[in-house]
């Protein structure tokens, strides 16, 4: 039986009944939060919250009742879903409205629903001889707003469906000649002891486990840059990586049915900072 938190309580999920007159049900007004726990310790829950707050702040949609308990809700339901490595989903809506209208009505109570799951382990932490994604290029035709974590994904479903559809696992997204971020994940590219990203902006989410991957590549020795990626980028560098809460870093491999020119996966910056990741959450307190 798996719990999850509906407003003020606990209860198994299947009895959970939302509004269909719900905001986030009606119009895709909310937003949300995935984060990980490893041996049942969140890992980066404040920086998770800090970026809520953003969120929250950016759609002008008010902080829960229950905001001040969010730590002790979080520390309960990984206890009652008992699983050693979770990842918790967080969702705020707007709130229900008496009926369905574009604009809100003022003072709504927002609505606050939280769950967990199992996550599983990334499959490149035991399997060395793993090759890497294979990826597609699709034009990014999502709202002009990514750095809200918005529940608004139909483009983004889309274009994973076209893509597992025509036989790749994930889709990095491009704008003109230049490459945005992934479906659920945000993209790095390395050459030589260069790591590059796209800048921050209203193009990309600014990601959890991008910034910290961030702090990690100076003791690696190598040198970070946030600037424009080119798409011919991706098929020169010698590594292509791609990183969120869940998935942690795992490499490209392939776009478009074609193969990178990619670093021996045992001796790659990427699986070193796999490792690097994997011993901190080791020692999470």
């Amino acid at each position: 039986m798996t719990f999850a938190f509906f407003n003020d309580g606990f209860f198994p999920i299947e009895e959970i009944k939302i509004s269909p007159f719900d905001r986030g049900f009606l119009f895709g007004d909310a937003v949300y939060e995935v984060i990980p726990v490893y041996k049942k310790k969140l890992f980066l829950i404040d920086e998770h919250l800090s970026r809520l707050v953003r969120s929250l702040e950016e759609t002008k949609i008010p902080k829960p009742q229950k905001w001040d308990q969010l730590k002790e809700i979080f520390t309960e339901l990984i206890y009652l879903n008992q699983f050693s490595n979770q990842s918790i989903y967080l969702q705020i809506s707007r709130g229900v409205e008496s009926k369905r209208s574009h604009i809100p009505s003022k003072k709504l109570e927002p609505t606050l629903f939280i769950t967990s799951s199992s996550l599983p382990p990334n499959p490149y932490r035991k399997n060395k001889d793993r090759r890497g994604i294979k990826a597609s290029l699709l034009e990014d035709k999502r709202w002009k707003r990514c750095d809200i974590k918005s529940v608004n994904l139909l483009p983004n479903v889309l274009a994973l469906n076209k893509a597992n559809s025509s036989g790749f696992e994930d889709v990095i997204f491009y704008e003109g000649d230049e490459v945005t971020e992934g479906a659920s994940s945000n993209i790095f590219l390395l050459f030589g002891k260069e790591v590059i990203s796209p800048p921050q902006s209203n193009k990309i989410l600014s990601g959890i486990t991008r910034n910290y991957i961030i702090s990690l590549l100076e003791r690696l020795g190598l040198n970070f840059t946030e600037k424009i990626v080119k798409i011919d980028d991706l098929f020169e560098a010698d590594e292509v990586w791609l990183t969120s809460s869940t998935r942690e870093v795992q490499p490209v491999s392939e776009i478009d049915g074609k193969e990178l020119t990619l670093s021996d996966p045992i001796n790659s910056y990427w699986r070193k900072i796999l490792e690097v990741f994997n011993n901190q959450n080791q020692t999470i307190s």
